[in-house]
């Protein structure tokens, strides 16, 4: 029966891309209920369940992860309730790993291929279970280590270790070409995500004098923090952009009045950078007059644009696999077609 295997990792390493769903334990301990889209150069999308109703959607691109949920989902990943009713609806940029994960890493389907057999090298046998319906139709469970892999035709339908237990829809080429072109509308509205590796503060006032014609004023200061930094002796990296959201709302006598004049986004490069904006108006004499400054640092134009950029070449690269299939798999070694 390891023959079946076999032809069930040619498959997937194979595969353009697959569709998971069931459940997966992260590596921090955290269950998660899975509904992911996920392509052989590693883009991703779909959700994640922390808790019945307690859902975050999920997409990767590049190396780029975001994640966006309303209030119940955001609290059930541990979010404050002040974070999480901020963060209500807006998509968060946010690491690489989820609860330790690295979630498209573990489910490229090539990645998965190359740990359907853990136990070819060392010579042990498989074993092989009672066939059950698995995508409606029959499969049999094979065991290889602590994995078990239900195959039926040379496809992997689902795929059980200690860590997961993942049923397995595959994606055909055509699939995978619809996946990148729905990609496109959600990755070019990424200019508004928000940029959770930079930190904004506010310093707020008002003109002088402030008459009957005065203006609000803010001003940022912009600060990186990225997930990661990495120092490389005699690299200097390039100078770091923070776009800022930002909008001052004006209340005249109690009355609160947005002004879209006084809203946009601002590219403000460099570490420590500081901006100031302003908001004018006029008032009659005695007017009570406040005004609040809301800020939040996105993603940007510049940078959602090279994301299609790579959502581009991804979808290129993986349309490639077509021409470049594993022909042989002898134990843990595999031959692609000749030239590739």
């Amino acid at each position: 029966m390891r023959d079946h295997i076999v032809r069930s990792r040619q498959d997937r390493l194979n595969a353009p891309g697959a569709h998971y769903v069931r459940r997966l334990t992260a590596k921090d301990g955290t269950n998660l209920g899975v509904d992911l889209r996920v392509t052989s150069a590693g883009e991703a999308s779909g959700t994640l369940e922390l808790g019945p109703g307690k859902t975050l959607t999920y997409l990767r691109v590049g190396i780029k992860t975001f994640l966006q949920g309303n209030r119940d989902g955001w609290l059930a990943d541990g979010f404050s309730a002040d974070a999480a009713a901020i963060s209500d609806g807006i998509q968060l940029l946010e690491p690489s790993t989820f609860h330790d994960t690295d979630l498209p890493e573990l489910l490229k389907p090539a990645n998965l291929a190359e740990r359907l057999d853990p136990s070819i090298d060392a010579g042990q046998p498989v074993s092989v279970g009672p066939v059950e319906t698995v995508n409606g139709h029959e499969s049999t469970p094979i065991g290889s280590g602590a994995m078990r892999t239900y195959v039926h035709a040379g496809h992997a339908d689902r795929i059980v270790d200690p860590a997961f237990d993942i049923q397995v829809t595959p994606m055909n080429w055509d699939d995978a070409a619809r996946f990148y072109t729905d990609l496109r509308p959600t990755v070019t509205a990424l200019d508004l995500a928000s940029d959770t590796e930079s930190r904004v503060a506010v310093d707020s006032g008002w003109s002088t004098p402030c008459a009957t014609t005065c203006s609000a004023v803010a001003t940022l200061t912009a600060t990186p923090h990225p997930f990661l930094s990495v120092t490389i002796p005699g690299f200097t990296p390039p100078v770091a952009t923070t776009f800022v959201s930002y909008e001052i709302a004006l209340t005249i006598n109690g009355v609160r009045t947005p002004r879209p004049d006084c809203a946009g986004v601002l590219e403000m490069p460099g570490d420590g950078t500081t901006t100031t904006i302003s908001c004018a108006f006029t008032a009659g004499p005695g007017s009570q007059i406040s005004a609040d400054t809301t800020t939040r640092p996105v993603l940007g134009r510049t940078r959602a644009d090279a994301l299609l950029t790579t959502l581009t070449e991804d979808a290129t690269r993986t349309q490639s696999k077509r021409d470049c299939p594993v022909t042989r798999i002898h134990g843990s070694i595999t031959t692609s077609k000749p030239d590739c």
